[in-house]
């Protein structure tokens, strides 16, 4: 019998958790200097790519307080899968968000990872029940 991400423990809350950090700090670390994540780094960012990470990063953190962690993490992962179709047929068409070929790869499996979460899982508040 085949297990799933749920069976071994894991819930639609700790996974936006999870990618909610990791797009927060990509936010704060594209405003330093650094070989990966700037304005001339691996992955290039404006200030607005930036703000554009810490948001949804923001979102995805605040997701689970409201219940909503399937449907954030649909819904951002709907937003940078156009981004990165947009950036894949132009990296022109994208460039107020100083988007290169290396983000739009990431973007790709960003996209997917999120797609993938939101629509495998549930918003499962159930399962917590309490002692009597």
């Amino acid at each position: 019998m085949a297990t799933t991400i749920a069976d071994r423990g894991w819930n639609a809350d700790a996974i936006a958790r999870i990618f909610g950090w990791v797009f927060l700090a990509a936010g704060v670390l594209g405003f330093f200097p650094n070989p990966l994540v700037s304005y001339r780094g691996l992955f290039e960012v404006n200030t607005l790519h930036n703000l554009v990470h810490i948001v949804s990063g923001g979102a995805l953190l605040a997701a689970p307080y409201y219940n909503l962690s399937v449907s954030i993490m649909r819904i951002i992962g709907v937003v940078y899968a156009i981004v990165m179709v947009l950036g894949f047929i132009s990296t022109d068409m994208m460039s107020w968000l100083a988007i290169n070929q290396p983000d739009n790869w990431l973007h790709l499996i960003l996209a997917g990872g999120l797609l993938w979460a939101g629509f495998s899982m549930t918003e499962d508040r159930e399962r917590i029940t309490t002692a009597h």
